[in-house]
């Protein structure tokens, strides 16, 4: 018996022919975009597959062609606010097409962006769900921040919203002290949650060092902002333990990074003027406190001052009494002798020698004994006074020593120096490169140098 013999050509025909006829319209289907696969041309051949327990248990091959991939990218950015990206799952409108040199493959007619868009606010509650349930929405909220004189940078040193953050805190300069450590990251898309969570452990690494910590974003696409609900990253801020600040410029809705957050503002010049407020705060409360210590000292001596002019008034009106009292005493006495009898006359005369002498003495005791509790009382208020001048001297000196080293000048006089290049300040070796000019300024005076 002969046997029938096909050739490839015949079989791949034959196979087209019946997928034609079976599958002539198109269909909706679900998978994720394993690779994107674009080109130069404009097409794009992107790799779909499915996953069960992890596993990819279907794997196709897609075209979209240049006059829909356009349009398709461009409404998914628009209404998702995420690029069209690897790692997505999707909803797919396709026809399915065999070709006799190119095998099976999904030719894409469109993508639902409705359906990512609801993925994504799927994975934003799941992340507020997980991190309700370990109590960790408000922990980083609970923290106290100390004056964040030391921040530590999560961005990328060449981003627009780095360079406004920079901007602000500089414009205070003199008068403030902040300095900051730039820790460069990819701060969008998919890659960004590692990226900064690796960040976030180096600085772990050096917590000493710093007091709360930055992440900063701006002046791009409000795209690729599905990072910042991705639940590992959210517990890391929430549980880390410096707090962490968010300036990551966008005007959608609050992310949950934010919402966990310490604090948060709407874009890095907004964040960067929330910290001087900070510091603006501490120097009015500073400056508030020396006005009150001012004004008790003041009002310590005023009360002084009438206490000691109310014992005087009081001695001298004890002394004018007690002349008076004498002075009717003799006055009676000379009243009694004029009309005793004269066999008496020379013992009240005796007597009356003898009153002058007693009053005298009577006279000096009372005043002594007026002056010693008048000297105590000008004592125990010259002490009290002295120690409250001493304990008000000593917190002036502690306020001004503490105002005195936010001084830039007194930063460089202990060996620091400020290194700059095209009027940027340098924080990382890494932003040198061979021939730049710098300029540096230490506490007295300037100089140059070239980097080789």
């Amino acid at each position: 018996m002969s046997k029938q013999i096909f050739t490839l050509l015949q079989v791949a025909a034959s196979i087209r022919k019946t997928l034609e006829n079976r599958y002539q319209n198109s269909y909706w289907v679900r998978a994720e975009l394993y690779k994107m696969n674009e080109y130069p041309s404009g097409h794009a051949f992107p790799e779909l597959v499915q996953r069960e327990n992890g596993k990819i248990v279907a794997n196709l091959n897609g075209v979209i062609w240049k006059t829909h991939f356009q349009r398709i990218r461009q409404h998914f950015e628009k209404t998702v606010q995420e690029p069209l990206s690897e790692g997505k799952e999707l909803l797919l409108e396709v026809k399915i097409v065999f070709n006799e040199t190119f095998g099976l493959s999904l030719h894409i007619l469109d993508v639902d962006a409705s359906f990512s868009l609801g993925a994504l606010h799927q994975l934003r509650l799941n992340t507020l769900k997980k991190l309700d349930q370990e109590s960790l929405l408000n922990k980083n909220q609970q923290l106290t921040m100390q004056l964040p004189k030391r921040i530590a940078l999560i961005s990328a040193k060449s981003s627009k919203g780095l360079s406004d953050f920079y901007e602000v805190i500089d414009g205070a300069k003199t008068r403030f002290v902040i300095s900051t450590f730039l820790f460069n990251c990819t701060l969008q898309g998919d890659p960004a949650v590692d990226s900064i969570l690796t960040a976030l452990q180096k600085i772990k690494g050096l917590l000493h060092h710093f007091d709360a910590v930055a992440i900063v974003r701006g002046g791009g696409a409000e795209v690729g902002m599905s990072c910042y609900d991705d639940y590992r990253l959210c517990k890391e801020i929430a549980e880390f333990p410096l707090p962490v600040l968010c300036g990551i410029g966008h005007s959608t809705n609050l992310t949950v990074a934010e919402m966990v957050a310490f604090s948060h503002a709407i874009t890095p010049s907004a964040l960067a003027n929330n910290i001087l407020m900070e510091f603006e705060n501490a120097a009015s409360k500073i400056e508030s406190c020396v006005l009150r210590l001012q004004q008790k000292f003041l009002d310590l001596k005023r009360t002084n001052q009438r206490s000691i002019q109310q014992m005087s008034i009081k001695i001298s009106r004890i002394t004018r009494l007690n002349i008076d009292t004498t002075e009717r005493e003799l006055n009676r006495l000379f009243s009694s002798i004029q009309a005793a009898p004269k066999i008496s006359l020379a013992q009240n005369v005796n007597r009356l020698r003898q009153i002058p002498l007693a009053l005298n003495q009577w006279l000096k005791e009372t005043a002594y004994q007026e002056l010693r509790k008048t000297q105590k009382h000008l004592h125990d208020l010259q002490r009290l006074s002295g120690k409250i001048s001493l304990i008000q001297h000593h917190q002036l000196e502690g306020f001004m020593k503490e105002i005195a080293l936010m001084d830039p000048k007194a930063v460089l006089s202990r060996g620091y120096a400020i290194v700059r290049t095209q009027n940027t300040i340098l924080a990382s070796s890494k932003m040198l490169k061979s021939g730049d000019l710098l300029r540096i300024e230490f506490n007295d005076g300037q100089s140059e140098a070239e980097v080789k």
